[in-house]
């Protein structure tokens, strides 16, 4: 191996995907924290933004800063270049959670006592810092035996709580608004269906995946009828493609077949 090929990568264009998803993703969630303390609790808008978003991004920066050491470490170990750091960031779940559970009551019972609200709010930090470390030093306790909770523990009973949380807090936002512009949000839930379900790539290989299958076309017919307006897109949604890598038929979106004559060959689908 000559040094040419020892120099460790600094980018990747897939770090432009990573660093959008993650700063918006952390966005995300940063702005439910504030809209559930601030709409919902009245918490000061003023200790939020000065205090907990401040500390929340230097503790992500810390946390990528490690993780870029690890990796560094790691990728003059084994000799491998193109090794790149896991990104951290905020978990949704857990950031909610806090705000529901945590900080939102314990603002609310400090003010019941006689607190005033500036002040009742920074003790309410005080408490969402303690609760922080208290969360930290059980995951580093609970480290050391994770693998043994592992094999005790039914996977399907360590995912099903986490699964659930996902559907609730991040499936159904979306969903909302899904059906509140039908239009617009089937058809772009049929697209991602399309190519991240069914695996089953567009024109120009605009989505590349290696498998297909048929079940986006019968999702989204599904989720139009359950909506109850399959009639006014029936011509925005009235073909897809079945997932046969020889031939593909056009499909009506009841899934009787079409013509024969609408066939397209192989070839011409990049199959």
């Amino acid at each position: 191996m000559n040094n040419t090929t020892k120099r460790y990568q600094w980018f990747a264009l897939g770090d432009l995907n990573g660093f959008f998803g993650l700063m918006f993703d952390n966005l995300t969630v940063l702005s439910f924290l504030a809209g559930i303390l601030v709409f919902v609790f009245k918490f000061p808008a003023e200790i939020v933004y000065t205090r907990m978003f401040p500390g929340t991004a230097f503790g992500v920066l810390f946390g990528d800063i490690v993780y870029t050491w690890m990796a560094f470490r790691l990728a003059k170990k084994t000799g491998n270049t193109t090794v790149t750091a896991m990104p951290l960031g905020l978990d949704t779940p857990s950031t909610i959670g806090i705000a529901l559970v945590v900080l939102g009551p314990a603002f609310v019972g400090l003010k019941a006592e006689g607190m005033s609200e500036l002040d009742a709010a920074m003790m309410t930090w005080y408490i969402g810092m303690a609760t922080m470390v208290m969360i930290g030093v059980l995951k580093v306790v609970f480290s050391f035996i994770g693998q043994w909770v592992q094999r005790v523990v039914p996977q399907a009973g360590l995912l099903g709580s986490l699964a659930g949380i996902g559907l609730a807090l991040i499936g159904l936002t979306p969903l909302v608004d899904v059906f509140g512009v039908p239009i617009v949000g089937m058809i772009s839930l049929g697209l991602i269906l399309y190519t991240l379900v069914a695996r089953i790539r567009l024109p120009k290989n605009f989505q590349v995946f290696s498998r297909r299958s048929s079940s986006a076309p019968r999702s989204i017919t599904f989720l139009v009828r359950q909506a109850g307006w399959e009639g006014r897109t029936r011509a925005l949604l009235r073909w897809s493609f079945t997932s046969d890598c020889r031939h593909r038929r056009l499909v009506s979106l009841t899934g009787s077949p079409m013509p024969s004559n609408t066939c397209r060959s192989r070839s011409r689908l990049d199959c």
